[in-house]
């Protein structure tokens, strides 16, 4: 870590320590009693110096690295996206089954109100989406 050890330590970088914790466990570079021990360490960590001892003899991960513009990593801002979409997704067919029952149920197509709620969201979604690609490039 770039900062002073003697310094406290916040729950985001004690947070992002974690991940990395996480990430070499999945790598197996951890075994399960070793990364439970370290997880303890993040947990109760006090400063800096105390956190980067967890981490000091494991490889930074480009999923976490910083990316040099700063901020998230552009991969993690599209799967931040993606998981919009998602949803956007999930809540469209949900109230597209809800309409469908309601068209099924009264014989005559009903007025189709799944529109106010894609629409907007979708057209929010679309210039986000937009907006993120041009910044990653």
């Amino acid at each position: 870590m770039s900062q002073s050890p003697e310094l406290r330590a916040g729950d985001g970088d004690r947070d992002h320590t974690i991940a990395q914790l996480r990430e070499a466990y999945a790598e197996g570079r951890l075994n399960s009693q070793e990364f439970d021990a370290r997880l303890d360490r993040a947990h109760a960590a006090r400063t800096f110096g105390e956190l980067a001892e967890l981490t000091r003899d494991l490889p930074v991960p480009a999923s976490l690295a910083p990316s040099a513009a700063g901020g998230d990593p552009p991969s993690a801002r599209r799967r931040g996206m993606r998981d919009v979409w998602a949803a956007w997704l999930g809540v469209g067919v949900i109230v597209n089954i809800v309409w469908l029952g309601t068209w099924m149920g009264n014989g005559s197509a009903p007025y189709y109100w799944p529109i106010w709620v894609m629409g907007p969201w979708g057209g929010a979604l679309i210039i986000a989406t937009l907006a993120r690609n041009r910044n990653d490039e």
